[in-house]
């Protein structure tokens, strides 16, 4: 079996079991709306990088369907959303946010660098860097219209 198959078949595994386990009967459904957001905003992101070249997915599910990476972008980078969402410090404290949005943004590149260079998941073709920004502008966005969606919701989910 090729590793990019066992990394994602490992990936999905991780992500559905800490869905499963780790995030509480109550944050269920706030849960559900940040991963959806994180599909919708993965999605518009890796189409606009493939097509301006940025990226390739030599590797891919569908490979005669799309030039997307499907568990990357439809589970994995999505469940990164989502799981910073219901980890989002509750408190107003300043450092903590920051921390909070530089540890997801440093797991989520860490990630990225390493299928893209030690597996034929992803091929960065441009200056990977610029991921860094772009992920925790993403972040808040996702954030900002979860606080936005949760605001005609009160009391549930919280």
């Amino acid at each position: 079996m090729k590793k990019e198959i066992i990394i994602l078949i490992f990936s999905w595994i991780i992500v559905i079991s800490l869905y499963f386990w780790k995030i509480p009967a109550y944050l269920k459904g706030r849960a559900q709306i940040a991963f959806l957001l994180g599909q919708t905003i993965a999605w518009m992101y890796v189409f606009l990088s493939v097509y301006f070249k940025h990226v390739e997915f030599p590797f891919r599910e569908f490979p005669y369907a799309t030039k997307l990476s499907f568990s990357l972008h439809y589970l994995i980078y999505p469940a990164f959303a989502m799981f910073f969402e219901v980890t989002y410090p509750s408190s107003n404290n300043r450092k903590k946010i920051i921390l909070h949005y530089a540890f997801f943004v440093v797991i989520t590149n860490l990630y990225t660098f390493f299928i893209g260079h030690y597996t034929e998941l992803t091929r960065p073709l441009k200056n990977e860097f610029l991921n860094i920004p772009i992920f925790a502008f993403l972040l808040f966005v996702a954030h900002q219209f979860n606080r936005w969606f949760q605001k005609g919701m009160k009391g549930t989910n919280t």
